[in-house]
């Protein structure tokens, strides 16, 4: 049958448009067996490494890795030109080349310690998620304060990382020396509020607990529990100052002078503070400073820790005699030194049991005595005593001996 000039050309541009749907569909089909194979190649390849691996939620933590499916290439240069990244826990992690089949990743830093996967990448493409997890470790920076009471009660803030990992509604998810916080808020992912527990006198270590596994110990994880300290007894000093044992309760102070010296203790004297020298397990020497009331507020300080406030009894005391003796029929003129309240109002005086005749001399501070040894029935040494104008009976000490002589 005949055919048009019309009919031939329009024939002809059909022709034409399969010839190229056909060559562009050969150039599609290529392109896609191209993309196919890539997709194959980066899908089978898979990071193998030590299940649960401990990695600091801060980073930095080197994960050895080998690689299944497929290689990373036989050189560095092969290994960069086939773009293999990594993603741990869907972060990007640096990856270092080792050979054909062998890779180090090094963990990035996460807000959120937990047990997570790795997924290796091939030119952009990604592989399968790890069947191995990455265990990212919360960790403890700091703990303030650092000191606190063995009695439990007070809150303290522990800084570190990774803290958004943490089950809020696990009680031993905080621990302080082992025993659970009292309780705990996780405020951010590096701050967590938390209640101290009672504990031992001595270091506990604060750990943070995840999915991912415990902090590890630090030196900055630690707080030192300190035992509240008092005092016993009723204790009493010279009203002119000095030396002064007190015996604590409360914690032992330590073996030796060495130990005591690590709990940091020193006693608080009304509001001035006193250096406490190590007597014995139990007791302390410290000096007193001059009173102007009967009684002075003691308080031990416990490396800041502060026990019960005590009452020191601040008694009368003869300080100084001008003359040490006199013969038994007395009448030597003695001058008396005395420390005590209203100290101008004393009376009273005597050596030993026997009542002296005394004038005061001076004013204010300066205030003296000035007594006629009265005369005694035998040899040997007395006490000078006194009342202070509050009527309290003076205490001894070494500067109140007196001795009468025979001669």
């Amino acid at each position: 049958m005949a055919t048009s000039k019309k009919s031939r050309r329009a024939a002809g541009l059909a022709a034409v448009a399969v010839v190229a749907a056909t060559a562009l569909s050969s150039e599609v089909a290529a392109f896609a067996d191209q993309r196919t194979g890539i997709l194959a190649d980066a899908v089978t390849l898979a990071a193998d490494f030590e299940d649960g691996i401990a990695a600091k939620a801060s980073g930095g933590t080197v994960i050895p890795v080998t690689v299944t499916g497929g290689s990373v290439g036989d050189t560095a240069q092969a290994f960069s030109a086939l773009r293999i990244t990594a993603k741990i826990g869907g972060v990007t992690a640096p990856v270092a080349w080792v050979d054909g089949s062998h890779l180090k990743v090094t963990a990035p830093a996460t807000v959120k310690a937990a047990a997570t996967t790795m997924r290796l990448f091939k030119n952009g493409v990604a592989g399968p998620e790890s069947s191995d997890r990455v265990g990212y470790l919360p960790i403890v920076n700091s703990v303030a304060p650092s000191v606190v009471n063995a009695a439990g009660g007070a809150t303290v803030t522990v800084t570190g990382a990774g803290f958004l990992g943490v089950d809020a509604g696990d009680a031993s998810a905080v621990t302080f020396g082992g025993t659970n916080a009292t309780s705990f808020t996780v405020v951010s992912a590096s701050r967590i509020t938390a209640v101290v527990p009672a504990g031992l006198n001595g270091p506990a270590t604060v750990r943070v607990s995840s999915t991912g596994g415990e902090s590890p110990i630090v030196l900055g994880s630690k707080v030192s529990y300190r035992a509240a300290l008092g005092v016993s007894g009723d204790p009493v000093a010279k009203f002119n100052g000095g030396p002064t044992i007190l015996t604590i309760t409360g914690a032992g102070l330590g073996a030796n002078a060495k130990a005591f010296a690590a709990e940091r203790v020193t006693v608080l004297v009304g509001t001035r503070s006193v250096t406490a020298s190590y007597v014995d397990s139990t007791r302390v020497k410290v000096t007193m400073p001059a009173a102007t009331t009967a009684t002075v507020p003691v308080k031990v300080m416990h490396d800041g820790i502060a026990g019960e406030a005590a009452t020191v009894t601040m008694v009368p005391v003869v300080t100084g005699l001008s003359a040490p003796s006199d013969a038994l029929a007395g009448g030597k003129k003695v001058t008396v030194k005395v420390a005590g309240l209203k100290i101008a109002d004393a009376t009273g005086f005597k050596f030993g049991d026997n009542p002296a005749t005394c004038e005061k001399k001076g004013i204010g501070t300066a205030v003296t005595f000035l007594c006629t040894v009265p005369p005694a029935g035998a040899p040997g040494p007395v006490t000078v005593s006194f009342l202070d104008g509050e009527n309290r009976e003076s205490r001894f000490t070494a500067a109140a001996t007196f001795s009468y002589t025979v001669n």
